[in-house]
């Protein structure tokens, strides 16, 4: 195995150099790097898996970087490319000792089949079970404009959003910015702070968790030296009540996470924000509005367009762990039913952290 070189990725963040120092310096004290770079017969750089041996769960499985924060996972590799770096990978794993381990590849395109070749690349036989499928949403720009997008949406949602942002600035003074490299701090705390508000009465958020933040502010640093990063902050008379975390990578606006204050819930300021950003991406000729991972509500007002992910774990046909995750799948469909509920919600949320596929740190 030897270490990455510089690699484009696409529109991940996750699979980033800058995504895995970031988690790495504030995640991965339970955690071995197992990177894996791909080379082609005259030498040069084909791709990357950027893989850890995560010790904190129970069995130890091999993972993505940075999985549990992060929204979409691959071979950081051009497309056609992903399957020869799959199977360098799992060969690679293999020579070291480490093809017995449990693979737990999360948030996966499942119409992408490079991880195929690691489970066919195995010594062993290898059981897939698939779980946790999920949708992507996002908005097709290319070629819009603002009002040709709104003219695709409903009548109602037309309306919605023309009152709601007409009332707010007929009501009040509202201003929007966006962070710069020296508000960044200020308006990192910022959003914090509204994500925790938004959070408060729904449980605890993935945010909370120990050492989530100082990725994201580890993270969102690098994205704005390198002109990524899309944080913005609403103020309305003058108070902060919603902001936005997201990034531009190549042509796509992605939306991470937002927060906003309840206290305005009458006049929707979360709303507001994401229609301003819409606009934004709109501005920047972007070809896509990626809601990434999340199926909420809000963000199938804007869109139905969406695209599958799902969680593939490779594990040994034999092993007892195959089948306490293949049982994981029905607890974990459960818990998604009891989400809304916000007490049951609470609890199932607390359970999943000891099932299998679980990192416990």
């Amino acid at each position: 195995m030897s270490g990455a070189g510089s690699l484009s990725c696409g529109r991940t963040r996750s699979v980033t150099p800058e995504w895995f120092r970031s988690w790495w310096a504030h995640q991965g004290e339970s955690s071995t790097p197992l990177i894996v770079a791909a080379h082609d017969e005259d030498g040069a750089l084909v791709g990357v898996m950027p893989l850890v041996l995560d010790e904190s769960s129970r069995p130890r499985a091999i993972r993505f970087a940075g999985a549990t924060l992060g929204d979409r996972f691959h071979p950081a590799a051009r497309e056609e490319d992903e399957s020869a770096v799959a199977a360098t990978a799992m060969a690679a794993l293999e020579r070291q000792g480490l093809g017995r381990r449990m693979f737990l590849l999360e948030h996966i395109d499942p119409q992408r089949w490079w991880w195929r070749q690691m489970q066919e690349g195995s010594s062993r036989r290898l059981a897939a079970i698939r779980q946790q499928r999920t949708q992507l949403t996002y908005i097709p720009l290319h070629g819009w404009d603002w009002e040709r997008y709104l003219a695709s949406r409903s009548k109602n949602f037309r309306r919605r959003v023309r009152r709601r942002e007409n009332a707010l600035r007929r009501d009040h003074e509202v201003r929007m910015h966006m962070a710069t490299e020296e508000s960044l701090a200020a308006d990192l705390d910022r959003f914090f702070a509204l994500h925790a508000l938004r959070w408060r009465d729904r449980g605890r958020s993935s945010l909370e968790t120990k050492g989530a933040k100082e990725v994201l502010a580890s993270f969102a640093a690098e994205a704005q030296r390198r002109q990524w990063l899309r944080l913005s902050v609403l103020e309305v008379d003058g108070v902060a009540t919603a902001a936005f975390l997201g990034w531009r990578l190549g042509s796509v606006y992605a939306f991470y996470q937002q927060g906003f204050d309840p206290a305005w819930s009458d006049n929707s300021p979360g709303f507001v924000l994401a229609t301003l950003m819409i606009r934004e991406a709109m501005d920047e000729r972007a070809d896509e509005f990626d809601f990434l991972l999340g199926t909420e509500g809000y963000k199938l007002a804007f869109t139905t367009t969406g695209r599958a992910a799902e969680t593939v774990i490779l594990a040994n046909a034999a092993s007892p762990t195959r089948f306490l995750v293949a049982g994981e799948a029905g607890a974990r469909r459960l818990g998604r039913r009891l989400a809304d509920r916000p007490a049951v919600g609470r609890v199932a949320r607390s359970l999943a952290g000891m099932l299998p596929t679980s990192r416990r740190s």
